[in-house]
């Protein structure tokens, strides 16, 4: 049986300026490695240098978009300073996507955050939005006449559970009511840029498209200890981590498109306030190279439960880390037959995009999990193409899977 997809569907992948480029001296992140001790992303996959091989690697593949993100510490290494070698710099970056037909999707906020802006409370902090805002528009000024679809956060709960209750990342806080307070501001930062973005176009032909990418999980109660509670611990977290951003932001109409990021499914158990995550292992289950229990049904559940919101949607990130290229080949058609699915019960999917383009840095779990079509052999830079990424290239050329 062949599986048609819509003309002019969006094939693509993903990647972000920290995990690729390198040489990010100025974000927290690389101050947080040194601090902690923990494996450094220095060089990274050089792609900041190496950016048209890479764009070239991406039409081999047949893919006509591609999710990049700006690395603000870069464009804004001071408080009052802008970098116009930096902004240069990103324009002939997007050049070079439009010179290889590929659709820049631009991301503005990939978890990352210039040192001084964590000097002065980060996200925190509402009187640092401006900041934030600052370094949107003199982005969105410069490339308006290259680039339609813009991110303006890339999962920002995620940033928020990962940065300011578990700890594990910067500025390792431990806080629910810092995180609410975060949380309060990145939106607020959000719409405004929302905003701004669509006064910067106000007299051009062009429509820009707007959104944010949200993570998305299946989340399952934990069958091992359940007395309900695991029930009513999953309910939560979906209600809490799944719909609340989108049913505000959609019923204000500050999105554009829903940005989907769907990786897997998560099984729950309970404790308080939010529920934890059970990592027991469960028979027949497959587990990726990083634990997490692959559902590609669960990404036809979250994709059919969209229809409510009226919106286009683009598949933003989609895929996983394995130790064998069998299993990449069986997410990546499982996952599109479900995506196909959900097209077929009227869903407006617009495109579909791979995380990741590289392998990279995967931010506290380092070079370890290899997501890319592209493996990178991180000592001597070399890509190499892998097998799995072959039946993605096919499937895009011929817009079908078999």
């Amino acid at each position: 049986m062949q599986l048609k997809f819509p003309s002019h569907f969006l094939w693509g992948a993903a990647i972000s300026s920290y995990q690729c480029e390198g040489e990010n001296y100025n974000s927290d992140w690389c101050l947080w490695e040194k601090e902690r001790a923990l494996e450094r992303a220095e060089t990274a996959c050089n792609h900041y240098h190496l950016f048209e091989e890479d764009f070239q690697l991406a039409r081999r593949l047949n893919l006509n978009s591609l999710r990049i993100s700006i690395e603000w510490a870069r464009v804004c290494p001071q408080k009052s300073v802008i970098s116009d070698e930096e902004i240069t710099h990103y324009s002939a970056v997007v050049d070079t996507l439009c010179k290889f037909n590929l659709t820049p999707f631009i991301t503005l906020h990939h978890f990352t955050n210039p040192i001084w802006f964590s000097a002065r409370g980060g996200w925190a902090s509402s009187e640092n939005i401006d900041s934030f805002l600052n370094y949107l528009q003199k982005i969105v000024g410069a490339l308006k006449d290259k680039v339609n679809y813009w991110l303006i956060f890339n999962e920002p709960l995620v940033y928020i559970y990962n940065s300011f209750i578990c700890g594990i990342w910067p500025p390792g806080g431990r806080s629910l009511k810092t995180a609410l307070r975060v949380f309060k501001n990145i939106i607020a930062a959000y719409i405004t840029g929302y905003q701004e973005i669509k006064r910067i176009y106000k007299d051009s032909e062009v429509i820009p498209q707007i959104s944010l990418a949200k993570n998305m999980r299946l989340f399952s109660p934990c069958p091992k200890y359940n007395l309900g509670l695991n029930n009513f611990s999953s309910f939560i977290r979906d209600k809490i981590f799944n719909y609340p951003v989108y049913d505000y932001l959609s019923k204000k109409k500050y999105l554009d498109y829903l940005a989907i990021n769907y990786y897997c499914k998560e099984y729950v158990r309970f404790s308080l306030p939010l529920g934890e995550e059970c990592n027991h292992s469960f028979h027949k289950e497959h587990r990726n190279y990083l634990g997490w229990y692959i559902y590609p049904y669960g990404f036809y559940e979250i994709l059919k439960k969209l229809k409510k919101y009226s919106l286009p949607v683009i598949i933003t990130e989609n895929g996983t880390a394995e130790t064998r290229d069998c299993f990449y080949q069986d997410y990546l058609v499982s996952h599109l037959k479900s995506l196909a699915q959900a097209l077929e019960e009227g869903l407006d999917i617009k495109g579909y995009l791979w995380w990741s383009l590289l392998d990279n840095f995967e931010w506290d779990k380092g070079f370890g999990p290899r997501f890319g079509l592209i493996e990178v052999d991180y000592n001597t830079l070399r890509r190499k193409i892998k097998p799995f990424a072959y039946i993605y290239a096919k499937i895009c050329k011929e817009n079908r899977l078999y």
